[in-house]
């Protein structure tokens, strides 16, 4: 199927946002386990108890995300 010339278009980012926030926040950090599984670790949860250490993801809002 060929898509029409005015058909609108998506904006294209560079990370689907299906991803979440984690992977752009300053507070997370990469884990890759020994099987290849990743999984971000958040930072603030060592001083926070608000912030679980390991958050489920895609995390869409947090109140610690930072750049």
């Amino acid at each position: 199927m060929k898509e029409r010339d005015d058909a609108p278009r998506r904006e294209t980012s560079p990370r689907p946002a299906s991803h979440g926030l984690c992977p752009d926040c300053a507070h997370a950090r990469k884990i890759v386990s020994a099987k290849g599984s990743l999984f971000w670790k958040c930072e603030l949860a060592r001083a926070d108890p608000r912030f679980p250490r390991y958050p489920p993801q895609p995390r869409m809002v947090c109140s610690g995300f930072e750049r």
